[in-house]
């Protein structure tokens, strides 16, 4: 066995106080977690009871002290960038949670950080790793080549509760933000990254002034937002029409993931939701494929569970990633070519 890595977190919030640490119980000996920065000390207390071993500061340069050997930034999404390329510079593997880049500019500050500090950088996908968006990226393969992706998440009420998340930020916020790199990076693996004759059909958004926040999150009174909740785009890439919605705030109960593709060689549906709302608008989470004719239906576990466990295999991949320093990485790429398409639109 591998001696163990020394795991740093840049930033202490929801995502790593419920979806890492129950994620971490998993390979805690491979991932002893040493170092956390939190600027905010309200949530050093728990920190503590999750990390009892941790070091925790309140900047990150406490993280380059030599405490860890591999660090996990999920501060604010303003910060994301910023935090990353001072962690790759200092010459230690970075594991980046969504979003990670915003357009190809961000792109190459990452790259010349990790090229420079030569370790590996990775980005949260934690959905890609799940059981169930295995088997479809499977299912996605064999029909492959794919002419059309319909991928959706849509959340009844499901705006999240932080105040940095209900304020513009130069795309770093917003529906967008949020939910659209864990759809776009499921698309990037079903198209195994190619985005040759990229072309943005169409983008809406909508942006409210107020919204209530999702209870799962920590709920709380109705308050101001400026960024937007509802997001929709049609592109064209790689042969295949991707069409892409993303709501926060849906009319219809219950929130739901559907992933749909249609391929030359049949086509695969995986329906349910992704995350940790129990707002379900399908009891189930089901794969349903066609091929030859032919149809299947694969059922999986449904709940937070499967969640995890797509964090701890992310984890897992991050550890052996760690050891294998730093490699041109395809799924960055594809991410900053579809965020220049939506940006210039924007412009």
């Amino acid at each position: 066995m591998s001696a163990p890595i020394r795991l740093g977190f840049c930033g202490g919030g929801w995502v790593v106080r419920n979806c890492y640490a129950p994620a971490l119980e998993r390979c805690s000996r491979r991932l002893p977690v040493t170092a956390i920065v939190e600027p905010n000390a309200t949530h050093w207390p728990s920190l503590r009871i999750l990390f009892p071993e941790a070091e925790i500061a309140a900047t990150r340069e406490a993280l380059f002290a030599g405490l860890v050997d591999a660090v996990v930034v999920a501060s604010p999404n303003a910060s994301h960038l910023d935090d990353a390329v001072a962690t790759l510079e200092a010459g230690i593997p970075c594991l980046v949670e969504k979003p990670v880049l915003r357009n190809s500019a961000d792109l190459g500050r990452l790259r010349r950080a990790a090229s420079r500090g030569r370790v590996a950088l990775l980005p949260s996908a934690a959905c890609r790793h799940r059981a169930d968006a295995r088997s479809w990226l499977e299912c996605c393969s064999q029909i492959a080549p794919l002419r059309r992706l319909d991928l959706v998440w849509h959340r009844h009420r499901g705006v999240p509760a932080t105040d940095w998340h209900l304020a513009a930020s130069d795309g770093w916020t917003g529906v967008l933000a949020d939910l659209g790199p864990h759809l776009l990076d499921l698309a990037g693996a079903a198209l195994k990254w190619q985005c040759d004759g990229l072309l943005l059909r169409r983008r809406t958004a909508f942006v409210p002034s107020f919204a209530a926040p999702a209870g799962w999150y920590g709920g709380g009174a109705t308050r101001e937002m400026t960024v937007c909740d509802q997001f929709a785009a049609e592109i064209t890439l790689a042969g295949c029409s991707l069409t892409l919605s993303l709501r926060w705030r849906d009319d219809e109960p219950g929130d739901l993931v559907r992933l749909e593709a249609v391929g030359d060689r049949g086509r695969c549906c995986l329906e349910g939701l992704f995350g940790f709302s129990g707002e379900r608008r399908v009891a189930h989470q089901r794969l349903m494929t066609t091929t030859g004719g032919i149809g299947a239906v694969q059922d999986f576990a449904p709940g937070t569970a499967p969640q995890i466990a797509g964090f701890a295999a992310m984890l897992d991949n991050f550890a052996t990633r760690c050891c294998e320093g730093w490699s041109e990485a395809p799924d960055l790429a594809f991410l900053a070519r579809v965020g220049d398409a939506l940006a210039a639109v924007e412009a």
